[in-house]
């Protein structure tokens, strides 16, 4: 499932305070990152303004700068290009924005209910108390017809 995030939104900064400081951004992505190895799925970020320092960014994440126009303005646009509006979801804390985000056929949430949705799932690969039973070397020898006697 694809997740497109309002970034400035999310961080509480405008452009030019985050372009100042960009280890807000940074720690944003880094969060996400996080999230993103909890539960999977294509994560995009657009910010407002230009990227000031072109910094590597974490794995699993894809950031957009939308200068000349709004991080707002870019998301609405490529929702209209895309084929499938419908399986992305927007998460933003900009009610306008995800009022203009479903009017597109996009699915939205608030910052708190994806946080909340991936903080629940468990991380790709583990499960909830499952445990392991040790390997029986033996039967794997048996299994196997191998002689012991040569191993």
């Amino acid at each position: 499932m694809p997740y497109w995030f309002d970034g400035n939104n999310l961080i509480g900064r405008p452009a030019s305070a985050a372009k100042s400081d960009s280890g807000v951004r940074r720690a944003f992505l880094s969060k996400l990152c996080s999230l993103h190895r909890s539960g999977g799925g294509r994560f995009l970020v657009y910010f407002d303004g230009e990227d000031p320092d072109r910094a590597s960014l974490p794995p699993g994440i894809t950031v957009r700068f939308s200068a000349p126009y709004s991080a707002d303005d870019a998301i609405l646009q490529r929702l209209k290009e895309i084929q499938h509006p419908e399986e992305v979801i927007v998460v933003t804390n900009d009610r306008h924005l995800m009022q203009r985000c479903r009017a597109a056929s996009a699915k939205t949430l608030s910052w708190q209910e994806f946080a909340s949705k991936m903080e629940s799932r468990p991380a790709i690969g583990f499960k909830k108390n499952v445990q392991e039973k040790p390997v029986d070397v033996e039967e794997w020898i048996n299994y196997f017809g191998l002689d012991k006697t040569k191993i």
